[in-house]
């Protein structure tokens, strides 16, 4: 009696003829992966280094070299400290804006917008976590800096991995731009 099921030897699963489908799809998993793999690096660096400016700048700074030294700043405002009074409405914008990232570069097919992702993806996880678990309230926690130049304003690992995400990000954009090829058509 023949089943009344899918015909047997038949596979639901799409076949690709060249194997260019399978190349694609190691392609994304392969950048997902990375864009993970960095985010999360960055926030493990950016949270250990921040336990351990908890406990050794605690009583005073530590010079390096030239102007620049270790000294334990809490920034309850923004970027560069600015806009402590609008603190909460900015991290809800950070979470969107990460949230965002994410949405777009999640399938994105080249390795460099996969790699620059996590590293602002980890950045803003880094400062997003000091908010919400460093402090009183609805993201009303401080961001901990540590690296003070001295002719910069304090900053720590996540805002590093930030910047040189969106520098690099804006680099990869002109570049793209002037070789005529859309960076964000082809992620």
């Amino acid at each position: 009696m023949p089943s009344r099921g899918r015909p047997s030897g038949l596979s639901t699963r799409p076949v690709a003829s060249d194997g260019a489908e399978s190349r694609s799809s190691s392609r994304l998993r392969n950048n997902r992966l990375l864009l993970v793999s960095i985010a999360a690096a960055v926030l493990l660096a950016d949270q250990l280094t921040k336990l351990w400016a908890l406990r050794e700048l605690d009583d005073g700074s530590i010079h390096l070299f030239w102007t620049i030294r270790l000294r334990l700043v809490f920034n309850q405002g923004t970027a560069f400290g600015l806009g402590t009074s609008l603190a909460p409405v900015i991290t809800v914008a950070a979470v969107v804006v990460s949230l965002l990232l994410l949405v777009l570069t999640w399938s994105a097919t080249r390795r460099s917008v996969s790699a620059l992702s996590g590293l602002v993806l980890g950045g803003a996880l880094g400062n997003l976590g000091d908010r919400a678990f460093r402090g009183d309230g609805f993201f009303g926690g401080s961001v901990i800096d540590f690296v003070d130049p001295q002719w910069w304003p304090v900053f720590n690992v996540a805002d590093s991995a930030i910047s040189v995400g969106v520098v690099l990000f804006l680099l990869l954009g002109f570049r793209a731009g002037l070789r005529g090829d859309p960076l964000l058509e082809r992620m």
